[in-house]
Order: C-alpha cells, then sequence, then structure tokens
C-alpha cells in the first residue's frame, strides 16, 4: 500500500482509554496505535489512581511517536466503591524528573459522550485499564449505549489458566474489573456492544525473543522508548504479582493490551463466540442451580450450574499469538507515522 493508498483509505474510528503506567504493555499498545494507518485515534483518555500524571504519561508517549495531533484527556481514577488501588509503576521510563508535558482540558467522559452522540455509529471505544470512563458516560448519558459502534474490553478472566511456569492466573489477579467492579458491572450490563478479551487469551500472545531483538535494533524514538520499558518490565512484574500474591519470576513480555488494539480493525487474529458474560460477587448475584456431587462414592461435593443466559458479547477464546507479536513488531519497526499493511 503506497501513502496515496493510506491516505484515502477508509478508517476505523477509537477512543483509546487506558491506565497507562500500571503495566507497560499500555505504553506499547499507544504506540501501536500512532503507527496504524487503518486507526483514526480520536483521542486518549485515562483511568484509574492518578489519571493526571497518566494523561501526561499519555502525551509524552504520543509525542515520542510524533503523534502530537492525537489529543489526550483526563479521566475517572477512583472506583465507584472502595479504593483499594493495585500495585504498579507510573511512568519510569517514560517521563523525565520535573517533565512538563500537557493534555486537554476537557473531562475524559465528556469527551467519550461528545465523540460517540456527534458521530453515531462510527466511534469504536477501546479500553485497556478499568471500565470507569465508559460505566461513567452511560449513567450521565444513557444514549451513548445505542450510538457506539463497539466497546471492545481487555479485562477479566473467563476460563483461570496455568501458565508454561506454572502461575496460575484467575479472576481475583486480575487488575482491570477488579479495581473497579461497579463500573464493569454497569458496562456488562449495558446491553452495548461488546467485544471482549480475557486475560486468559491475552497470555498467549508474548513479544517473541526475535521481535524483541527487531525492535531493539530499530533506532527510533518509539523503538528506543519501547526499549527501556522492556529493559524495566521483569523486576517490576515480580513485585506486581508478589503484591496481588502470585510470586514469581518474571514470566514474559505480554502484548495484552496491543492484541485489543489490533482487534479494532483487524478481525482475523482472535476467534470470537457469543457467550452471556456477568459479574460475580460473594455471595453470588447469579442465579444458580445448587446440587450435590457424589464423587467416586466417597465424597459430597457442593457444585454450582450457571443458568444458561442469552449471549450479551463476543468472547475471545483463542488467538494466534506469533503473529501477534509479528503483526505488533513490523508496526513498531516501521518508519515512524507511516506504519505498514499486512
Amino acid at each position: 500500500m503506497n501513502k496515496k493508498e493510506r491516505n484515502t483509505m477508509e478508517k476505523t474510528r477509537i477512543i483509546l482509554d487506558t491506565d497507562i503506567g500500571t503495566y507497560y504493555d499500555d505504553a506499547v499498545a499507544v504506540m501501536f496505535a500512532a503507527q496504524s494507518p487503518e486507526l483514526q485515534v480520536e483521542g486518549v483518555t485515562t483511568c484509574y489512581g492518578d489519571t493526571d500524571l497518566r494523561a501526561r504519561i499519555a502525551a509524552k508517549v504520543l509525542k515520542t511517536a510524533g503523534r502530537e495531533d492525537i489529543p489526550v484527556f483526563k479521566g475517572i481514577g477512583r472506583p465507584m466503591r472502595g479504593y483499594g488501588l493495585m500495585f504498579g509503576f507510573e511512568g519510569e521510563g517514560i517521563l523525565e524528573p520535573d517533565e512538563e508535558i500537557t493534555y486537554e482540558k476537557q473531562h475524559a467522559v465528556d469527551f467519550i459522550i461528545e465523540t460517540i452522540m456527534n458521530n453515531p455509529g462510527e466511534i469504536k471505544v477501546v479500553t485497556l485499564g478499568t471500565v470507569s470512563n465508559v460505566a461513567h458516560a452511560i449513567l450521565k448519558e444513557p444514549k451513548v449505549i445505542d450510538n457506539i459502534k463497539e466497546l471492545i474490553i481487555m479485562a477479566g478472566v473467563v476460563i483461570p489458566i496455568v501458565d508454561e511456569k506454572g502461575v496460575r492466573r484467575s479472576p481475583r489477579e486480575e487488575y482491570n474489573f477488579n479495581n473497579d467492579a461497579i463500573a464493569a458491572e454497569i458496562v456488562l450490563n449495558s446491553g452495548m456492544p461488546i467485544s471482549y478479551v480475557p486475560c486468559d487469551v491475552t497470555l498467549y500472545t508474548p513479544l517473541l525473543d526475535d521481535d524483541r531483538d527487531k525492535i531493539r535494533a530499530t533506532k527510533t524514538p518509539i523503538c528506543e522508548m519501547a526499549t527501556r520499558i522492556f529493559d524495566l518490565w521483569p523486576p517490576q512484574e515480580k513485585l506486581i504479582y508478589t503484591a496481588v500474591g502470585i510470586a514469581t519470576e518474571h514470566t514474559a513480555l505480554w502484548l495484552h493490551d496491543p492484541l485489543v488494539v489490533m482487534h479494532a480493525f483487524e478481525r482475523t487474529l482472535l476467534k470470537m463466540f457469543p457467550l452471556h458474560i456477568a459479574t460475580e460477587y460473594n455471595p453470588t448475584n447469579i442465579e444458580r442451580d445448587m446440587y450435590i456431587a457424589n464423587m467416586n462414592g466417597n465424597q459430597d461435593l457442593l457444585r454450582t450450574n450457571p443458568k444458561k443466559l442469552p449471549p450479551n458479547m463476543d468472547v475471545a477464546l483463542e488467538v494466534d499469538g506469533p503473529r501477534v507479536s509479528r503483526f505488533f513488531t513490523e508496526r513498531l519497526t516501521a518508519p515512524m507515522g507511516n506504519g505498514l499493511t499486512k
């Protein structure tokens, strides 16, 4: 695809909503979006904790990528109930000490509402952190439910898995829904068109060693920034896992968030299935049948059988992990501002 064709192609319009700074896959997801000619990024909005700091981190990443044309908006940092935020790292390797970075004055929630309502059926919102901003947008202007084109969520765990190093990931340890559970309930029950990409799929998308080396060898500002944060990632991941009770060594450079950005315009990387997804607390508020199972004639266990409900979203259950790594690397190592086609 030549430059003229890239400029005339129909672009997928997205708002990228992120808790950038907690974990480094957000930063490289923003880089990937900035390098993808298929995307028209209407704006980047920040959520979770210190959203002012996150907005400055996002603006710095976009500046480094040569995409200062993409506006950044500060959003909701406090969950709807409680304030027990999980451990994370905020901008190390990205922001310099006392660096002056500015962003838009409009609030992220108002920007989301305004952009969707002024462009009915055209805007996809891609969430990489809590869904707080989307939940508040729904409460403030319920018509966004009918006017959004698609909500693509990276969060949660549908089928708990054990990775190749024996680390079990379950809903208990997942950041994005746990850090604003009420917002998650509002969004999942909203009825808006949702594509849901859980951790049990994104944990099959590590950045492969050869691809990491290609990024390291590419001397552009975004690849140099990516290399810095890849070097910081392993010891920080160990501390994050320790903080949530699953102490382990570094496992991999996971492409959780870049994968979700890819899905906004490239629909062949993930296999999606229609399912009903609901939030659950203790005690459960999801209607279930309870029964006693006799195991091998010598042990009785209380089991639950979830009620079958109509699908309310498309859920990713399979992914082409090596292709995700290659695609990510092609985009990051392309000439800045140009991107590549697959």
